[in-house]
């Protein structure tokens, strides 16, 4: 017998901009970028996504359940390593020690930190997300990487320190901003973004690689003033170079239809499958179809 029952679905992970040898594409700058995003970014994107849950899936959430559960770690994740790289190309050329240089603008780094930004939110924030992900180390309905039922998630470095300079009036801007790599950065930043007036459905598109609602998150969340971003900024956003968050994937095939695409042996496929599933392996496979929904 074939297999039956529906394929996987295919991914919408939008991935990362190449360099561009070409001078006028806004990703010819990338090839200041010498780091790499990591395990922090990781956390922080745990953090955001179990945050989201917890609001959805609550007494206040206001999205359809179908659609939070068709919302999947694995495609979020890819996705706002997508987000994050558009943002600091968007914002400072992927250029670590950018600065506007101009008196009395205290923007700085990959993603142009103000010292307010830093100081009275982004750290707060952090601490905020972690808590509540902790609050849920016995009740979380999904499976973080690395963090079994039980345990809690520790507290980066680098909040700990930002928050003790913070706290004992110590903290420097430019200095405590070059300490922080490009993945704290980042991590920093993802956090900074997912803040009380944003909006979680724009959150759970972008997981989807929506550029619209990628947009919106940077112009409303990172921005996070009346109005927006200024009309030079929206300029570089969507029009300058064909502009920032622009779309790098194709959406894979689904494994069970890149096997039929290597026809001819589309009828060996069927009837190896059918051996399978009619042998001891059977169960084994069909309950692993029942856990991801195929």
């Amino acid at each position: 017998m074939a297999i039956t029952g529906p394929h996987p679905k295919s991914t919408r992970i939008n991935v990362e901009a190449a360099v561009s040898t070409d001078k006028l594409n806004p990703y010819y700058t990338k090839r200041n970028l010498n780091e790499k995003p990591g395990s922090f970014l990781k956390e922080a994107t745990m953090l955001v996504y179990d945050d989201i849950l917890r609001f959805q899936r609550g007494p206040s959430g206001y999205m359809d359940a179908a659609e939070i559960d068709a919302f999947t770690w694995t495609e979020f994740e890819g996705n706002v390593l997508w987000f994050m790289d558009e943002l600091v190309g968007m914002e400072s050329d992927w250029i670590q020690n950018n600065s506007p240089g101009i008196v009395g603008n205290t923007a700085y780094g990959y993603v142009q930190f103000t010292v307010p930004a830093v100081t009275t939110l982004a750290v707060q924030l952090y601490e905020n997300h972690l808590d509540r992900f902790n609050d849920r180390k016995d009740t979380r309905d999904w499976s973080p990487f690395g963090i079994p039922p039980g345990k809690e998630m520790k507290t980066p470095w680098f909040i700990t320190n930002l928050r003790d300079r913070i706290n004992k009036g110590k903290y420097d801007h430019i200095v405590d901003m070059n300490l922080l790599n490009y993945d704290e950065m980042l991590a920093l930043a993802l956090i900074h973004l997912h803040w009380p007036k944003s909006k979680d459905s724009d959150f759970v598109a972008m997981g989807r690689g929506d550029v619209t609602a990628s947009k919106a998150i940077y112009i409303r969340d990172h921005h996070k003033k009346k109005g927006g971003a200024d009309a030079k900024t929206l300029k570089r956003l969507n029009i300058t170079g064909g502009g920032f968050f622009q779309i790098h994937y194709i959406p894979s095939k689904s494994l069970v239809t890149k096997i039929l695409d290597l026809s001819p042996v589309h009828l060996l496929f069927e009837t190896i499958a059918a051996e399978v599933m009619d042998s001891k392996y059977g169960d084994n496979i069909r309950k692993v179809q029942k856990y991801f929904g195929w």
